[in-house]
């Protein structure tokens, strides 16, 4: 099975609550399927198939949350690929091409299934303690670097922004994107965030890993640089819950010139936490604030609900949850002494699952300028369940949406200024997103 299928499943996993927090540790127990009429099986791997792909269909039939499966007809869906299941015996046969594809038919994200050996595989950005110090995009078809930590081993190999990745480790960009899974939801901006995260995962791991980087200058002429993973500036660690290993996320904060504050955080988990919440307190009198979500995945509820507060101050309703047969409404904390100043959020089509959250929630609640490209609109709450075997079921159990109830699955969230990032600008230093949020700021004071 290929790895990159199970670093893009992961990931979701390893964030473990997509745009909101499981009601409850996942079930110890397999699912019970309805009573079927059970096919006799050709060996062993065609029994545990048999019993992982009803448990699987069943806890969807009866958890997912919505009960209508956006007007599909999930019976006569698993009838399909049941009759799949009968054909084949080898399990990257069954993983990729009948349960995934299955449960990939109501066209949602946080929704895959993994197999028991691939359970305590761990996703590289999430965990890996160093990098190279960079960020690519997919700009008009190539990969290009849109960040270079100052110091780095990027930086110091004489890579900037700009540059076009054209291999990493012998291996081109189309090549990872090709490994994987598409998984849902499928609109352009995913297939851009997919192209993009295929070769991130490359930049991450161990510090002193070697990396061998082929790229194109500002001439279009070919280099490679061969850099060793440092040590990742900035950087958080801590337990997740559920048992998971330490989760890893950067902060980094800074007064700009025109005295504005910067704030970019690479992920919303709790070993970050505490230092957001400080250098929000640190740039308490500057008259705004720039919040970074590009490239942040997401992450737990409860670190969310807490910067936002930090920033609102008073108990307003934040998200609201569609779950199967209710709905209900989460409320941010009265924080004394909030921070007062203007904010402005960027986003692209990296940011998902708890950024579009946290952005979308305080657009609506007229707290935040939105500026940069809309997100890919990956924003639904999971659960993990147990099946037959040791697989891991992840489903949705509840739909997250806006306090006046716009949907975030699916449509993300729209800027209130679009800026596209342009390779051009970026081989002149210049940053079009960023560029853009201090000129509004400026002509808001």
């Amino acid at each position: 099975m290929t790895k990159h299928f199970l670093v893009a499943a992961t990931l979701a996993i390893l964030l473990l609550v997509g745009c909101g927090a499981p009601s409850a540790a996942p079930s110890a127990t397999p699912a019970a399927p309805t009573a079927r009429p059970t096919p006799t099986p050709a060996n062993v791997h065609s029994v545990e198939h048999q019993l992982i792909f009803d448990a699987a269909w069943q806890t969807v039939n009866d958890k997912y949350f919505d009960p209508t499966f956006g007007a599909k007809d999930w019976q006569a869906i698993g009838d399909e690929y049941r009759q799949k299941l009968a054909t084949i015996q080898d399990e990257e046969t069954f993983w990729l091409q009948v349960l995934n594809p299955m449960l990939f038919e109501l066209g949602v994200s946080h929704l895959f299934a993994l197999p028991a050996e691939m359970a305590g595989e761990i996703d590289t950005l999430t965990f890996a303690t160093g990098s190279l110090g960079m960020d690519v995009r997919l700009l008009d078809g190539v990969i290009v670097i849109t960040r270079v930590a100052a110091e780095s081993p990027a930086a110091k190999a004489g890579l900037r922004p700009g540059l076009v990745i054209t291999a990493v480790d012998g291996k081109t960009p189309s090549e990872y994107a090709a490994e994987g899974l598409d998984l849902p939801p499928y609109n352009e901006r995913r297939r851009r965030a997919r192209a993009a995260d295929s070769l991130l995962s490359k930049l991450y791991g161990e510090p002193g890993t070697e990396v061998v980087i082929d790229y194109l200058d500002a001439r279009d002429q070919p280099r490679r640089a061969t850099m060793e993973l440092a040590p990742r500036d900035g950087l958080s660690c801590g337990e997740m819950e559920q048992g998971m290993p330490p989760a890893c996320a950067e902060l980094q904060m800074e007064r700009l010139a025109s005295g504005f504050a910067y704030l970019r955080f690479s992920g919303f988990l709790g070993p970050v936490l505490d230092g957001v919440l400080q250098a929000i307190g640190d740039v308490h009198d500057a008259p705004a604030l720039v919040i970074d979500l590009r490239g942040n995945p997401g992450g737990e509820f409860f670190v969310r609900k807490a910067i936002a507060s930090h920033l609102v101050g008073q108990p307003k309703a934040f998200v609201r949850y569609q779950h199967r047969t209710r709905t209900e409404m989460a409320y941010l904390d009265e924080v004394p002494n909030a921070y007062p100043g203007q904010v402005v959020i960027l986003v692209d089509e990296l940011s998902a699952s708890a950024s579009e959250e946290f952005a979308g929630s305080l657009q609506a609640l007229g707290r935040a300028t939105i500026i940069g490209t809309q997100t890919q609109g990956s924003c639904l709450v999971m659960n993990v369940e147990f099946l037959p075997g040791d697989a891991i079921l992840i489903y949705p159990y509840k739909q997250s949406q806006r306090p006046g109830g716009r949907i975030f699955e699916g449509n993300g969230v729209v800027p209130d200024i679009e800026v596209v990032l342009e390779r051009d600008l970026l081989l002149q230093g210049k940053d079009s997103q960023l560029d853009a949020a201090l000129a509004f700021l400026d002509q808001e004071q």
